[in-house]
């Protein structure tokens, strides 16, 4: 063998290894990211809240969460009243207060494997979920017209990951509110982010 042809095959021998270490470097990258679920605790900002919230590690992908806080409640009311001579007037009030709240549910986390595979970050439950919140809202009047509220609310979801420590949320779905005056329905969501703790 001459010595050019020396140089040559040492050269492919070692760009050879080197391509392959760096495939296996990359797919131990992917191997390092979570396929489940992990526990965490949490303090929630949201739109009107501020909560501190327990997530459970139950299963692989499955989760559940108990928590409190405070709640902020805006609320918008119009009263519309006909006489008998068809004469109408209205009454329009709104107010604002905050609430102590607590909070449980679950929530199963399905697509971890796939975000994995699309080399997608899973770190701190990073992924879409469905579930089921049930939220408490405790009077702090007693003459309050409403009493205690329990929401009850099946939700899609996600969370992203923005920080090592920082979480999006969004959830959304139908809502049913249960008072000890009546029960309304209607469409649910959350939006705020969680910091890690």
């Amino acid at each position: 063998m001459t010595s050019k042809n020396a140089i040559k095959l040492t050269l492919a021998i070692l760009i050879c290894s080197l391509s392959i270490s760096k495939s296996k470097a990359q797919d131990s990258k992917k191997v390092t990211q979570p396929i489940e679920v992990v526990s965490l605790n949490k303090i929630r900002l949201s739109l009107l809240g501020l909560n501190f919230e327990r997530e459970q590690k139950v299963g692989k992908t499955t989760s559940v969460y108990f928590g409190g806080g405070a709640e902020g409640t805006f609320i918008y009311q119009t009263d519309i009243f006909f006489d008998n001579n068809f004469n109408f007037t209205t009454n329009t009030k709104s107010d604002f207060k905050i609430y102590p709240v607590l909070n449980a549910g679950f929530r199963h986390y399905y697509n971890f494997e796939k975000r994995v595979k699309k080399g997608r970050k899973t770190i701190n439950n990073n992924a879409g979920y469905l579930g089921l919140d049930v939220l408490g809202v405790i009077p702090t009047e007693s003459d309050t017209i409403y009493g205690y509220q329990i929401n009850v609310m099946p939700q899609w979801g996600f969370q992203t990951c923005i920080g090592r420590k920082i979480n999006f949320e969004l959830a959304l779905g139908p809502l049913v509110s249960l008072t000890k005056v009546d029960t309304y329905f209607n469409v649910g969501g959350k939006l705020g982010f969680n910091f890690l703790l």
